[in-house]
């Protein structure tokens, strides 16, 4: 176990290290190099900006507003036979929209109910397997400037949609 955390410590200072003896191997101006890529970088973040921006305030609306809360009284009464766990709700909601916010959900989540429960490995398999779909969507399509984004966002959401399906059945059937 100690090796596992030394070689995950160590992984980012190696490959750093790797980057810049490769670079000097092939004789290349390693600094100049990633001063063009910290310049793309910058330009890349001013231009994605309106939609991060967008993004935040639109969960925050969600979650100030109440929605959230409502959507799960609704929803689980629906599937409270199938689903037994109503904690999870707000995250399935909010994890394709933003990440951040599905950490600090799922953090929450396991400080209540702990790691090793039910519930705390359902957080787990649901934030490790689904993705941030409307968010990734949304900043590809505002850099490409594409507007037809609706086939890959609906794809998107039905991959977290099973992921989660999945993640429940697994549960229930000892897998985890």
């Amino acid at each position: 176990m100690k090796f596992i955390q030394y070689f995950s410590s160590s992984a980012i200072l190696f490959m750093i290290a790797f980057v810049i003896l490769y670079g000097i191997f092939e004789k290349k101006n390693v600094f100049e190099i990633f001063m063009k890529g910290v310049i793309e970088g910058e330009k890349l973040v001013v231009s994605l900006f309106p939609t991060w921006l967008g993004l935040f305030v639109a969960v925050g609306m969600l979650k100030a507003s109440g929605i959230i809360d409502f959507l799960v009284e609704k929803i689980y009464l629906l599937i409270k036979n199938f689903f037994v766990y109503k904690e999870i709700l707000p995250l399935i909601f909010l994890r394709p929209i933003s990440g951040s916010t599905a950490t600090v959900m799922g953090t929450e989540i396991m400080k209540n109910c702990g790691v090793d429960s039910h519930v705390g490995l359902l957080t787990s398999c649901i934030m490790g397997s689904t993705e941030t779909t409307i968010y990734v969507v949304a900043l590809y399509a505002s850099k490409l400037g594409n507007k037809n984004f609706k086939p890959v966002l609906i794809i998107g959401l039905i991959a977290d949609f099973l992921c989660v399906i999945f993640s429940i059945v697994a549960l229930k059937l000892g897998m985890m």
